[in-house]
């Protein structure tokens, strides 16, 4: 029997990808927040966008009905050994990257990625580049129920490649809206991001827009958080674009504290918190320019903290630093 087939263009930050997948599949349920439509609707939501903004807003909508979306085609597989089989054939040199849930390796037509559940001796999915922005992915269709899981699904996409490909960066963070502006808190997992976020909202009336990533994006005017489809634990995922106040690296300390920090200090430890394909020397070096540029135009504090609302004030200084 033929299944029938579904097909729906999502836009991530500037990048458009067609999704053509069998009628009902799972998905996360936040990537609906995602689906591309004919508008750029994102920036500053609910509010009237006017000056410069709405014109750099109106230049990106067209840009964006000119491009057209890479095409991830997926269908289930009864038996991924065969599929193995199939795309370690169609293997071109020698080369082969290795990972506990990976595995990347080159054909004639591109890329191909074979994607494990830790401690898996067969991949749950095989995303096999066709060639250009065509791709073809196999999914075990013994996982079904588990592609409604945001880091399963999205996996299969290969996102962060596309992303550095159009320069941009997904940041580990907790994104919040303060003032119109976006304020990134990252660290490595555990210190206590979507912590500090919701003492904001607790103390000062924010809004968490993602609880676990953002990505980072250049635009004429400065740079952008736009939201991503992946929120970890904290269930927080919302499509939208403020401009970026400032990124804050989290440190836990019994006295709040909070300070600039610059230089290779900075790109150092933002670079821990992105989303990196660490075999790939080019994706590397294009982070690296991008976080020498970001270091740059965005302000980097430190903040050691607590979880009082001694640490919203701490903070609090820095970021109205010259308001009135």
């Amino acid at each position: 029997m033929v299944r029938k087939m579904e097909s729906n263009v999502y836009r991530f930050g500037h990048v458009d990808i067609r999704l053509v997948m069998p009628e009902g599949m799972p998905r996360p349920e936040n990537l609906a927040k995602f689906l591309a439509d004919d508008t750029v609707n994102l920036f500053c939501e609910g509010k009237e966008v006017g000056g410069s903004q709405k014109d750099n807003i109106t230049d990106e909508k067209v840009e964006l009905q000119e491009r057209k979306p890479m095409v991830y085609t997926l269908e289930y597989a009864d038996h991924m050994t065969d599929i193995m089989a199939e795309v370690t054939g169609k293997q071109v040199g020698n080369g082969i990257i290795v990972r506990e849930n990976l595995r990347v390796f080159q054909t004639e037509a591109g890329e191909c990625r074979c994607i494990y559940f830790f401690g898996a001796d067969m991949p749950y999915a095989v995303s096999m580049q066709k060639g250009g922005a065509d791709y073809h992915v196999w999914v075990d269709k013994g996982v079904e129920e588990m592609l409604a899981y945001d880091t399963v699904f999205i996996a299969m996409l290969s996102l962060e490649k596309h992303m550095i490909q159009n320069g941009a960066m997904i940041l580990h963070s907790a994104y919040m809206c303060y003032k119109d502006s976006a304020v990134l808190f990252s660290a490595p997992s555990e210190v206590g991001k979507s912590t500090q976020a919701s003492l904001w909202e607790k103390y000062r009336g924010t809004r968490t827009i993602n609880g676990d990533r953002s990505l980072l994006i250049r635009g004429e005017n400065g740079w952008y958080a736009y939201g991503w489809p992946v929120c970890g634990s904290s269930e927080v995922c919302n499509n939208e674009a403020y401009p970026i106040r400032a990124i804050v690296m989290l440190k836990q300390a019994k006295i709040n504290r909070a300070y600039p920090i610059k230089g290779f200090q900075a790109v150092r430890e933002i670079m821990e918190q992105i989303t990196i394909n660490s075999w790939d020397g080019a994706f590397q070096m294009r982070v690296m320019d991008n976080l020498e540029q970001l270091i740059q135009e965005v302000p980097i504090y430190r903040l050691e903290c607590d979880i009082s609302e001694q640490a919203v004030e701490c903070l609090e200084q820095l970021l109205t630093v010259g308001e009135e």
